[in-house]
């Protein structure tokens, strides 16, 4: 512990007010978070994302993240890490320009004002950023090295351009990538988007989607973070195959995962927009009813076509046909609106009787359903999971579902020696028909005589280890349905009420109770759920039929002269915006050359200022009415050319920004490659889940991108990745100005200071759950700082800790270290305040107990803590002291509180040496006081002793 160097000084009164604005203009003048590249420490980069300054300042729940990463922060710069904690601004893009747009304000002016609101607000609340590196990404000394970037791009045809059907906001008047397409609305202004073909600016993201997927592997990101990014990449092993059109040279292209199911295609499906539907227009028979079709599914958003609840439409495309490549049959062609151009190969072989979507179709528009594959279901886990080194016994064998004869009930069998819940299941002797073997079974395993054949259901294979016969079974269960045609019966054989019991329950009851897969599957089936889309075994499959499925997708392939890929979901990356407000694409359009690009030395490409920056009704960005700005020399031969007008998505400069930070003042390169070779990657990146999927992608792309030019020295830019809940309204909605429910910070800090807001913040709850916030909960942590001011009343020179308050002192110093780590911020804050009222009992506080209790808070409350720290006669600041340890000495308890039950009722309590035996804490139990006047007149039928917690003393 650090030693103060005088006596403690007396306290006035907690004045948050005085004591926030005295230390954050310490820590100004002194520069107390600018940081150096100093290659004899170990560095740290923490990383938030940084805000986009919008019109209203900050609200509570934006502050979220910067807390909790300015506690890591500081606790690392007391570990003897180099810390660099930077900040900047977000600032191009819609929020900006809408706000502009509403109040007759220049973006530029309104994006300076809201940054400078912003700016005020985080240094209000104490947070350790080194300002000396803030950066703005719509300063041209900034966004010259985001349009240098584009333009290595470009040099290695990863920018392109293409004419594609886009999102149109028709409020916004631009185009929108999907992922800011919610709900079939723009995210930004809630306005259904329509559908506009135009030419855009492409990022071939695709090229990367493989290294995208695969280098997760290699970062420490939170699994659900792990899962969302990999769900957009979509990454799938499958098979190519072509589906001649008949009576022609053109074919039909499908991408399938499932192979396996091609002898079981009865239809293809296009999508509307296929280039296919257009080149055979004029020999579809129902042409009229084709072109209404696609006119009608034109006006859908590709959300609400592939929305899984949405009931599925489409039109048969007579008069075409085609021919699946496995068996040379014929199939009908269809256009529906569930398939899209651009996913895939915008066409699907539709398997109704293996694929939900495609089963469902197929029963609207009364289409074949043909099986080929039967269901195998291999136990692996409990009792009845297979032995390795045992043969199997094949059997097959009838499954009978059982109705009553007068009740919409069914018949089910209750197996004693394995726990099966399922229905009577026997086997099928040689040359006997299911009809039979079920008859003969119900009779036998539950007495009722007449029992009438109804239909077959389907087949089943399982694998499964039979107790009742101690063999591995290899079944092939028939499934059957038959009905009762009255109550009568015979009584039971013994021999069958030992093995199993029987019972009546209703439909709900059946499926809540049956525990077995493949007995579930078969009552699926029965209730119509034929759509099977497991794997099993191959049936009316030709030469595959009877081999494993899974086991056989690459052979079918091969077969029907397709060939085995890899592929994505992704899809590259829109990268045009029709608006003003955004970076500058530096490249030129010449009529002689084409699209050529703005030589490096002319960059950047400044924004020019103008009066009027509305998006316009035509698609065209603003830029294309400024005809000074627009008609430009080409670069190549010098003649006539204009440039671009489109302008680049405001998730431009935000994926590289992170890089900048190194280095925020070159002008020669976007940063120094020693500073990023000190500093990157990011050690550890923090931020909402709502950008844990789009922006980490895109940050990942660009910096792979940078790595494979050589300048970046990481294939990946972030280590670690971690998400905080958002901070709720009260009443558990989103905050937001329109619906009048935003908290800010500044009345918050006013009244109760900063301290106690940051407390707030991090003590409300789980920090990567939501949760409402409640002004009036403030209060507590409010106090709490007060107690830990009115403590330092106790603290006296020359007190000696008590043996407790050393224990509770490493004890918390263990936890809260732990906890930061965690991001468990509310545990550690927990543990704070009983440590506080630890030392509250203490007649007097030992200077180091205190201080250490001051060093933990430092990084929640860093203002108090200062103050109280400079109490004591520290000349340095509390954040640069070291951060405490513990002593495991004092974290080990010695001792057990030991409860005492007689048959389950707590009767009592003692201690006792941690570890005490089970025969020495049962003779202690039964000897206490308290035990005794409870076991008097009893007997003791057992003891259940759990060590180091109880004792249960039963009696009769």
């Amino acid at each position: 512990m650090n030693k103060p160097q005088s006596k403690a000084k007396p306290l006035a009164a907690y004045d948050h007010t005085k004591i926030e604005a005295k230390w954050q203009k310490q820590w100004d003048k002194k520069k107390a978070f600018v940081v150096k590249e100093d290659s004899t420490k170990k560095k740290f980069f923490g990383l938030i994302e940084f805000p986009f300054p919008s019109g209203d300042g900050l609200h509570v729940g934006h502050i979220r993240s910067n807390t909790a990463m300015d506690i890591i922060a500081r606790k690392r710069r007391r570990e003897g890490f180099n810390v660099l904690y930077p900040i900047g601004w977000d600032a191009f893009g819609l929020p900006t320009e809408n706000y502009a747009i509403k109040t007759g304000m220049q973006p530029s002016v309104v994006s300076k004002k809201n940054s400078d609101t912003f700016r005020r607000q985080l240094k209000a609340l104490g947070f350790s950023f080194d300002w000396s590196r803030e950066i703005d990404t719509t300063d041209p000394k900034y966004y010259k090295w985001t349009q240098w970037i584009f333009l290595q791009f470009l040099k290695k045809g990863l920018a392109y351009k293409k004419k594609m059907t886009i999102n149109w906001c028709p409020k916004d008047l631009t185009g929108l990538a999907n992922e800011e397409v919610v709900n079939g609305c723009c995210e930004r202004c809630g306005t259904p988007v329509e559908k506009r073909d135009k030419e855009q600016w492409m990022l071939a993201i695709t090229k990367y989607a493989d290294r995208l997927d695969k280098d997760l592997d290699t970062v420490e990101f939170l699994e659900r973070i792990k899962t969302q990014q990999r769900n957009w990449i979509g990454k799938s092993e499958g098979a190519e195959l072509s589906f001649k059109i008949k009576d022609s040279d053109k074919n039909i292209d499908v991408f399938t995962t499932r192979p396996d199911t091609l002898y079981g295609v009865t239809y293809v499906v296009l999508a509307p927009e296929h280039k296919l539907v257009s080149e055979f227009m004029d020999k579809i028979e129902n042409k009229s009813d084709v072109e209404a079709y696609i006119a009608k599914v034109k006006k859908e958003t590709d959300i609400e076509r592939t929305d899984a609840k949405k009931e599925k439409s489409g039109v048969e495309l007579k008069g075409l046909r085609a021919i699946n490549p496995a068996n040379n049959e014929e199939v009908s062609i269809w256009i529906a609106d569930y398939v899209l151009a651009d996913y895939g190969t915008g066409a699907v072989m539709a398997v109704p009787a293996h694929d939900e979507r495609d089963f469902e179709f197929a029963k609207k528009y009364n289409l074949t359903i043909k099986t080929v594959i039967e269901p195998l279901i291999s136990k692996d886990d409990g009792p009845d999971a297979v032995k390795k080194d045992a043969p199997f016994v094949e059997r097959n064998a009838a499954v009978c579902i059982i109705k009553h004869w007068s009740e919409d009930k069914y018949l089910m069998s209750f197996y004693k020696a394995n726990g099966w819940k399922g229905f009577v299941v026997g086997g099928i002797e040689n040359g006997e028909s299911v009809a039979v073997t079920g008859t003969r079974e119900i009779h036998e395993e539950t007495g009722y005589k007449n029992a009438k054949f109804v239909r077959e259901v389907g087949t089943i294979h399982s694998k499964f280890y039979h107790a009742v016969k101690s063999v591995n079974r290899f079944a092939h269960f028939k499934v059957a349905y038959f009905e009762l045609s009255n109550g009568d019966r015979d009584e039971m054989a013994e021999e069958e009420k030992k093995l199993h019991d029987v019972v009546w329950l209703s439909p709900s009851e059946v499926a809540a109770s049956v525990n077995r897969e493949d007995i579930r599957i078969a009552w699926n089936f029965f209730n119509g759920k034929t759509s099977y889309t497991g794997s099993g075994l191959l049936v009316n499959s030709g030469s595959f039929t009877g081999k494993d499925s899974e086991s056989i997708k690459k052979d079918i392939t091969s077969s029907a002269g397709g060939k085995w890929v890899t592929t994505f979901k992704l899809r590259d990356w829109i990268f045009s915006r029709q608006r003003y407000w955004g970076e500058p694409i530096p490249v030129v359009h010449c009529e002689s050359c084409g699209i050529v690009a703005v030589p490096e030395k002319d960059l950047p490409v400044k924004l020019p200022k103008v009066k009027n920056y509305k998006p316009t009704e035509t698609g065209e960005s603003p830029l294309a009415a400024i005809s000074k700005w627009v008609n430009t020399k080409c670069p190549n031969c010098k003649g006539k050319a204009k440039r671009e007008t489109d302008t680049m998505p405001n998730w431009a400069g935000s994926s590289w920004y992170y890089l900048r930070y190194a280095d925020p003042k070159n002008k020669k390169v976007f940063a120094d490659k020693k500073k990023l070779e000190y500093w990157t990657p990011v050690d550890w990146y923090n931020g909402g889940m709502e950008h844990t999927t789009l922006h980490l992608l895109y940050s990942r792309f660009w910096h792979k991108f940078l790595y494979d030019i050589g300048v970046v020295p990481t294939s990946e830019p972030y280590m670690k990745r971690t998400a905080h809940g958002l901070i709720l309204a009260a009443g558990g909605e989103k905050m937001s100005k329109s619906k009048g429910n935003v908290v800010n910070p500044d009345d918050i800090i006013g009244t109760l200071g900063a301290d106690s807001l940051r407390l707030y913040e991090m003590f409300m709850g789980p920090f990567d759950q939501p949760i409402a916030w409640n002004t009036d909960n403030i209060a507590g942590v409010r106090r709490f700082i007060e107690r830990v001011w009115k403590l330092h009343e106790k603290v006296q020179p020359g007190t000696v800790a008590t043996k407790d308050a050393q224990k509770i002192v490493h004890k918390t110093i263990k936890k809260v270290t732990e906890d930061i780590e965690a991001m468990r911020f509310n545990t550690a804050i927990s543990s704070l305040m009983i440590a506080l009222n630890e030392l509250e009992r203490q007649e007097s506080v030992a200077v180091e107990s205190y201080e250490a209790l001051l060093q933990l808070i430092a990084p929640f409350a860093p203002h108090v803590t200062e103050e109280l720290w400079a109490s004591l006669g520290h000349k340095d600041s509390i954040h640069t002291s070291g951060w405490p340890l513990f002593d495991a000495a004092f974290t080990v308890e010695s001792e057990a509180t030991i409860m005492i039950q007689i048959s389950g009722k707590v009767r009592g309590s003692f201690t006792a040496p941690m570890n005490t035996s089970k025969e020495e804490l049962e003779k202690l139990a039964k000897e206490s006081p308290e035990a005794k006047k409870w076991l008097e007149g009893k007997s003791v039928s057992k003891v259940i002793v759990v060590p180091n917690k109880l004792v249960n003393i039963v009696v009769v």
